[in-house]
């Protein structure tokens, strides 16, 4: 009894900072379907491959198999901005599709039952949408007195492989490198100068760029129930993006930005005191007021380019629950509750990436087909939220009277395949 009351004082206590915990901004929640109806929450709750290694990369020695994991999630997004400027009103529904994620985990316990090798190939950041020009929308109206058509399209992949070593019956440390890869593109390309004829030009990523980065864990066995997880992943430190744009005359020029991945601190607990059942808790730290392209000042230099998006450093919360119902069916929830790095004063500066939930409710479950082999489904919603701010030009500063407002919710449908060995 006493542990039970210590276990949910800690989840109590883990609860408790939801109410100053962010959002967890361009970085991908969870991996795959286990891990998103669990709410993300996994750093002390290893329950499938992908679980394990998207957060703490030492709890795939807790896992008593070799296993293959594979999930595939399509996200659906509804992205609205109105805008106001000298008294002209208008709103645009943004058309970003279906934005597919993959991810792919493989854990395996060594002829050394002390090491466990695990290779993670994840989608762990991005975003998506498309704003077409409008005559209606003053800040979507054609350039060079709107912006025109917003278009904007991320993604980055990990290749994490990782060597978790048990040094006592009781803990296990993981060490390994991040290759991160990633492709971008923005229309109009805001981050570099003006033309001459002070429009934008559009700016899609000549290639995929590199960039590299290291994780580290831990997880711990306190008691028979009870597990506690720790993990920190490194800047994903990018090389310079280039961009093939055009002049005012239509011919090619070089774009550049900078843009890294921010570092991941995450701690976690998990606790398995009552029959078939899971519970678990995480809270993790996005350093992005110190990543380049997020954290940097938005403000324009003298050539009219944004040197940044002004993102603030945040925490993320996640709260998870498993119930297991015979031999074959495992039923899972999630909740997380996020403010988010993006303030009010930049909203103006998010229409292209306007990564703003706060309120996420995931839910799914598992069939095992058999003692090997299982599948998994989830789905999460994103409620509904808003950002409101002024627009600000370049060379003007703060439109008097003008004002910008993204509302943004979104659906995550989630599904994939475990096998065991």
């Amino acid at each position: 009894m006493d542990k039970r009351l210590f276990s949910l004082a800690a989840l109590l206590l883990v609860t408790t900072f939801a109410n100053h915990a962010y959002s967890q901004g361009v970085y991908i929640s969870a991996a795959g379907p286990i891990n998103r109806s669990m709410g993300g929450a996994s750093t002390a709750a290893p329950i499938s491959a992908l679980s394990a290694m998207y957060w703490n990369p030492a709890s795939i020695s807790g896992m008593e198999n070799t296993e293959l994991e594979v999930g595939v999630d399509l996200l659906f997004a509804d992205h609205n901005v109105t805008s106001t400027v000298g008294g002209t009103t208008g709103s645009t529904d943004a058309e970003p599709g279906t934005f597919p994620v993959p991810n792919f985990a493989w854990t395996h316990r060594l002829a050394d039952p002390r090491f466990t090798f695990g290779l993670g190939v994840n989608s762990v950041a991005g975003f998506k949408t498309s704003l077409p020009a409008s005559t209606t929308n003053p800040v979507l109206a054609p350039q060079p007195t709107g912006l025109g058509q917003i278009t904007s399209e991320a993604s980055f992949l990990q290749i994490a492989p990782v060597l978790s070593m048990a040094v006592t019956e009781r803990m296990s440390v993981a060490a390994g490198p991040l290759v991160t890869t990633g492709q971008v593109g923005i229309e109009p390309f805001v981050f570099d100068s003006t033309n001459a004829d002070n429009t934008y030009s559009s700016g899609r990523a000549t290639r995929y760029h590199w960039g590299g980065g290291f994780q580290l864990g831990t997880y711990f066995l306190m008691t028979p129930d009870w597990q506690l997880g720790a993990s920190y992943k490194s800047k994903a430190w990018m090389e310079t993006f280039e961009f093939t744009g055009a002049d005012e005359n239509g011919l090619p020029r070089t774009l550049t930005c900078d843009l890294d991945l921010p570092s991941v601190i995450s701690l976690g607990t998990g606790y398995t005191g009552f029959d078939k059942w899971l519970f678990a808790a995480d809270i993790r730290y996005f350093d992005y007021a110190n990543t380049d392209g997020f954290g940097d000042d938005a403000t324009y230099d003298g050539t009219g380019a944004l040197s940044g998006l002004d993102w603030s450093s945040v925490f993320a919360l996640a709260l998870g629950a498993q119930r297991t119902i015979g031999e074959r069916v495992v039923l899972r929830g999630g909740y997380s509750y996020n403010q988010n790095p993006i303030r009010e004063s930049e909203s103006f500066f998010n229409m292209a990436s306007p990564l703003i939930y706060e309120h996420v409710l995931s839910m799914g479950g598992s069939y095992n087909l058999n003692e090997k082999v299982a599948v998994n489904l989830a789905w999460s919603h994103y409620f509904e939220n808003t950002r409101t701010g002024a627009v600000i030009l370049p060379g003007v500063g703060t439109v008097p009277g003008s004002s910008i407002t993204n509302r943004l919710s979104a659906d995550f449908l989630s599904f994939g395949i475990v096998m065991k060995q």
